[in-house]
This record gives C-alpha cells, structure tokens and sequence, in this order.
C-alpha cells in the first residue's frame, strides 16, 4: 500500500474509456461529488487533457495510460492507484468501441471455396466484454483490501442494443449482451461475498465519438440527454447501503427504466435452468454461493414433495387426503400448530408436519424449502369469528396471501404454486358490489401477476364454489326443524332459483383438482380452474338434502337487512356473496380457464353434492 492519504476519508474512483465521451464525463461528474479520480484510456494527450481540466494539480484527478483489452496493462492501472492513493471505491467499466470490421463479408461473394475469410476482429468483443472481465477481476481483489473494510461499486456502461439487437453491430451487441449478463450473474454473488456491487447502465444512441453523426441519424427525441444518462449512473451512486446489485438501468432520453428479471416463458422449466445447484458452484468455486434460495444438494430423483397450508382445514385436508396416495408424492403439512390432536394425526399417518406462520415470513420460506409445489390458502372467516370487520379480516387475508406467495417465489425447487381463490365482486362490479372474503383473496391474484411475475408464469388460480358440509357445520346455512310441524326450514339471503357453483365433497375434491393440475403440469399454468362439477340451484339442494336424508325441507329466502340483524357480520358477508352470485355468474368459464376435461379429471372419482350429503348423513348428521 502507498504512504499517500492512506488515512484519507476521500473515495477514489477508477474511470476506464475516459478520453472523450461519456467516460470524460463521468469522471468530471465523480470528481464534482467528491471522488479522487483516475482517468484511463489508450491516447496519452486526450487523457491528460481531460485530467488537467478537471485537477491541473494532479492531486485529486490523474491520468494513467492503458489499454483495458489487455489484463497486464490493467493491473499496472489499478496498481499506480493504488500506490498513490491506498484505496479504491468505484470502478466504471466505460471503454468501448463498435464493430472493428464486417463479418458479414459481403465482399467476399465470389470467393472459391478454398479462399478463407481471414480471421475475424475480435477487438470490440476484446474491450467491451473482455475488458469488462479484467476490470471487475482486478477492482475485486483491490476492494478486498480498502483500509476501511472491504468493499465497493462496479458500475459498466451497457448498451440498449445489447438487449434490442441491431443488426449494423453484431459484435458489439453481443458483447454488450454478454456484458448485461456478466453484471447480472457476478454481481449477486460479489455484494453477498464482498460487499461489491455491481450493475449496469444501458445508454441508447448519445453523441459520442463511437460512431459519426448521431445527432443527424437520430431525432432528438430518439436520443439519451446526457443529464439523463448521469441520472442512472447516480441511482447507483447514490445506494449508500449498497444493496442494489446485478441491475440493469436503461437511460432512455428523458426517463430511467430499470429492467429486472425477463420472466419465464416456460415456468418451473426455465426457473430450475437459472438456478444456483450449489454441488456445482462449490466444483467450479470452492466455495458454497452465499445467495438465498439455491439448491443445496443432489435432488431426490424418486419423488416430489407438495406442501400443502391449511392442511388441518376442509381445503389443505382434503389436499392432504388425496395427495399422501398419489404415487411419485410426499406431502409436506403446513400448520401454525404442530401440536394440534390434527396435526398429531397427521403425524401419527407418516406425514411431515411443520410449523409455520402467515404473519412470519421468515417461517414461511423454512417449511417451503426444497418442495416442488405449494397448495396456498388462507382463512378470511377465522378472523371474523375472531372479533374483526370485513374488511379488517381482508386486510389480513391479503397480508398474509402475499406472505405465502412471496416465500413461495423464493424457493428454487418450485414446479407449481397452487393458490385458492375466488372471483371478485367488486372488480367485476367496478365497486359498485363488494364481498369482502371474495375480494381480498382475489387481490393476492392480481399482486402476484403484477409484483411476482415469475411466480405468476407457474401458478394456477383454484375456485372454490359453495361448500354442501355448510349444510351440516355452517350455523346460518343448516336447515332447522321447525317446531311441532315435522318439516324443516332453510332460511338464506339469496333466491331459491339462484345458481351456485358446488364444490362437492371437500374431503376429497381439493386434493383431486391438485393431483390433476400437477400431472397437468405447464399447460395449467397461468390458467383458472372451478373446482366443481356442478352448478345448482339452492332450491335444487333442499330438494335432495330432504330426498338424503328422509326429511322434508321448504327454502325460504330472507333480506340482507333481516340475515344481517340475525347473524352479524357472517350473516351481512354471506348475502354479499349471494347477491353477487343472483347479479351474475362469478364462476363463468372463460379463456382463462382449463376445464375438468383437460385436467382429466373423472367424474366417477368426484363426489358431488348429493354423494357428500349422503356421506354426511352416513356419519351421523340429521339422523
């Protein structure tokens, strides 16, 4: 380490390209917010001009000659600033050029077949990725060093075009794109390992001294304000937590747009592809990644492992039932009791209990490691019988809705998210109709298509219709005996001819849906499912609860203002649903959806609501 300003406070930045252009620039804007600034190019008067210019005592700016394709002359660079100043801060990867020559050949048409095209000018892929390579190389291990702990910033300059090809610069867009990936791969691993961030700006056309004339092939409206162009380099700048890492910024003319992960068009496929497979990281680097969400180990190649929440409820439950039999599966429960006579069954049965909390994320992410797919569903209700509002209960719903999906987008393993859902009053109605327990979990719906697309890519929406056990478990939807008459009554908010899809048996049907989605595989992606085969009215299921069970039963249909005085809120949300469901069809089929057909899933297997009524009375209900 040099004996020069080893105790000073004052950050040091390295500006490669910094002759002309947009390197001359930066180093000008560093040096203006207070950073020692080492200037780098290949063209010695140019370089110490622009140094001169900015520090003519070289006490804070300096110039050192080098050509950035070549990782000898790079490591003099970083080794002279070190020796003047002791430390290093910031390194902009900025040295450029465009395509040295065609390798098109167009001109070599007529050549015979033995007159080889000479050897391509690899000069461009040699500053902008190569160079790109050496520099992070080197700032690395200077970084490691600095006297005020390790640590750093490591900002390239990309290229639009390094996204977007533009067929006049093959080799440089593959450079520049090659460059884009070289931030977004090591940078996660550096701020993790070294607390050196990494990161891109990604410019469009801007004046410079790369190619002629920009200001007469672009509009000015086409073209990036250098003002602008500063501005993304500055969000970079300006993390002085310095957790941003492996991010892309375009600067386009007048706005930044910052460009995160491209999705995945394949779903569960593609996630695996990218993932860290940490036996393989640990061979080529000697050492574990550091980065959340990898895989550890060797997979299990002879079954996959669902985790299924809820699973001591009716919908988990009957995930769980189906499930622990399907070959190929191991179930994972999900319950914020372990200790539950429920759960201790289930324990009791083989299965993996683990514990788990929606309102701790944390926990969350432990009991969904390693597993290939997720059953999510939360509970609206328990929050009302707990002593909340409607909405009060929404708001928990959709927290702790967004908790699972978030903890599920951050499992590698993960093939298939399953999330249990309804359709929405208030969004088919604009606002005009609301049910609180419908709309909430439908919001999680939309958040993970716009806050979690990657997870969106593999997730398939499961609705849930009507329950048939809320005729024997339910208090305002059982039929009563009505006194001295023998007959029994069933008194709803809603209109004996109004419609309402019928989930069946829940002992069963959740975990039938689930086993044919998954077998489904990426073809239920994205896609809607009614887990139902029928669709009746409510005077149709008194008609057959009194055919079951031997008892003659009238339906009789009550006010929202009446079932609301009698019941409360449970009373007040169940007539929103119902009224929602008189206005139109919340279940309708549309392009979203994939039906029972191709899920393959048989109507001999499903029990509907006549099978469930009967098996209800069989145990013992209206005997």
């Amino acid at each position: 380490m040099g004996s020069n300003n080893t105790q000073n406070e004052q950050q040091v930045a390295v500006v490669t390209g910094a002759t002309s252009g947009i390197g001359s620039w930066l180093a000008a804007h560093l040096h203006a917010r207070g950073y020692r600034v080492a200037l780098c190019g290949r063209r010695e008067k140019e370089g110490q001009d622009v140094a001169s210019s900015i520090d003519a005592s070289g006490e804070s700016a300096i110039f050192v000659q080098c050509d950035v394709k070549s990782y000898s002359s790079q490591a003099t660079l970083f080794q002279k600033v070190w020796e003047k100043w002791g430390r290093l801060d910031l390194l902009i990867a900025n040295a450029g050029c465009v395509d040295r020559g065609s390798v098109y050949n167009f001109g070599r048409r007529d050549a015979t077949v033995d007159d080889l095209p000479s050897e391509p000018d690899t000069t461009c892929t040699d500053i902008d990725f190569k160079g790109t390579l050496f520099g992070t190389t080197l700032a690395t291990h200077f970084m490691r060093h600095n006297p005020h702990g390790k640590g750093g910033k490591i900002i390239v300059t990309g290229s639009l075009i390094g996204i977007y090809p533009c067929q006049t610069f093959p080799e440089y867009c593959a450079a520049k794109a090659a460059t884009h990936q070289w931030v977004k791969t090591v940078g996660p691993i550096l701020q993790v390992k070294e607390n050196i961030t990494v990161n891109c700006v990604m410019p469009g056309g801007i004046e410079t001294p790369a190619m002629p004339g920009f200001s007469e092939a672009f509009r000015p409206e086409q073209m990036t304000l250098r003002s602008n162009l500063i501005a993304g380099y500055d969000v970079f700048l300006d993390d002085a937590e310095n957790v941003k890492t492996g991010q892309l910024i375009e600067t386009a003319h007048d706005k930044l747009f910052e460009w995160g992960h491209p999705g995945y068009k394949s779903g569960a496929f593609a996630r695996r592809t990218e993932a860290v497979f940490e036996p393989w990281f640990k061979l080529v680097h000697g050492e574990t990644s550091g980065l959340p969400g990898t895989i550890p180990d060797w997979p299990d190649m002879t079954s996959k492992t669902i985790a299924v929440t809820g699973a001591t409820g009716s919908q988990g439950g009957g995930v769980v039932n189906i499930m622990k039999k399907t070959p190929g599966w191991k179930v994972r429960a999900i319950t914020r009791n372990p200790e539950s006579d429920a759960a201790k069954k289930l324990a009791a049965e083989g299965i993996e209990v683990v514990q788990a909390d929606f309102d701790d994320p944390a926990s969350l992410v432990k009991a969904f490691e390693g597993v290939h797919a997720i059953f999510a569903v939360t509970n609206w209700w328990e929050h009302l019988f707990r002593g909340k509002t409607q909405h009060e209960s929404g708001d928990i719903e959709e927290r702790h809705g967004m908790n699972l999906a978030r903890a599920a987008a951050s499992i590698r393993t993960l093939e298939h998210y399953l999330w249990s859902t309804t359709p929405s009053a208030k969004r088919r109605f604009w606002g005009k109709m609301e049910a609180p327990h419908m709309d909430y979990k439908a919001n999680v719906d939309a958040r993970i298509k716009a806050e979690l697309p990657e997870l969106a890519a593999m997730t398939t929406y499961l609705y849930f219709g009507y329950y048939p056990q809320n005729m024997a478990f339910f208090p305002l939807c059982k039929p009563i005996e009505y006194p001295g008459m023998g007959q029994y009554i069933q008194t709803l908010p809603t209109k004996p001819e109004a419609i309402c899809l019928l989930a069946g048996d829940m002992t069963v049907n959740p975990g039938i849906w689930v086993r044919q989605v998954l077998a489904t595989g990426s073809a239920a992606y994205t896609k809607y499912t009614n887990v139902a085969l029928e669709k009746w009215t409510f005077q149709q299921m008194v008609d057959v609860w009194s055919e079951v069970t031997g008892k003659k039963c009238i339906f009789a249909g009550i006010s929202l203002e009446a079932v609301t005085q009698l019941y409360g809120a449970m009373g007040n949300e169940l007539a929103l649903q119902f009224k929602y469901g008189e206005a139109c069809d919340p279940w309708e089929v549309t392009d979203e959806f994939i039906s029972p057909e191709e899920l393959g899933i048989s109507e001999d297997e499903v029990v509907g609501f006549r099978g469930t009524i009967e098996g209800l009375k069989k145990a013992g209900f209206w005997a």
